[in-house]
């Protein structure tokens, strides 16, 4: 039987909720002492106004990980042939499971293909918009070194306003 997924976009697991195709392969989930880590769906879901409203009151993006085809030399972290952000990811972050989690996407996955599972292991911990984002989680999207839209895995997200 052939490998259908060659057939298919490589998908960035960590895409905005209006990217073309957009799904939902994982909500983040309180993994205790550990913080939030993503709980995989058995099956991506396609992005739906009823999947955006189920955020609410947060940006889909700070509770569901989505994946979207890589948009490539579109995108401030590919370099012409790699994501640096999937590199940082796999050399800067310590693994946070032992086993690879069942993922829906992986066979599509720009991380995996690129990292093996060396990405699988620290994914559980990535959160692409985060409100305070730690040192780390800065450096790992790319800090000041990245030339990376505002849109992008660890974003900054201001608290709303106490008014």
């Amino acid at each position: 039987m052939a490998d259908e997924s060659h057939d298919k976009p490589i998908l960035c697991p960590s895409a905005q909720p209006d990217a073309a195709d957009a799904k939902v392969f994982g909500v983040m989930t309180d993994a205790g002492q550990d913080g939030l880590r993503v709980g995989y769906l058995s099956e991506a879901q396609p992005i739906s106004p009823d999947v955006l409203a189920a955020a609410t009151p947060v940006a889909p993006t700070e509770v569901m990980r989505i994946a979207a085809p890589c948009l490539g030399h579109g995108c401030g972290h590919f370099d012409g042939a790699n994501c640096r952000l999937a590199t940082r990811i796999a050399t800067m972050l310590d693994p946070v499971v032992r086993a690879l989690p069942r993922c829906a996407i992986r066979p599509t996955c720009r991380w995996f293909r690129q990292e093996g599972p060396a990405a699988c292991t620290r994914c559980p911990q990535v959160i692409t918009d985060v409100r305070d984002a730690s040192e780390l989680q800065r450096t790992v999207a790319g800090g000041e070194e990245a030339q990376i839209s505002e849109r992008t895995l660890f974003r900054t997200i201001d608290p709303p306003s106490a008014e």
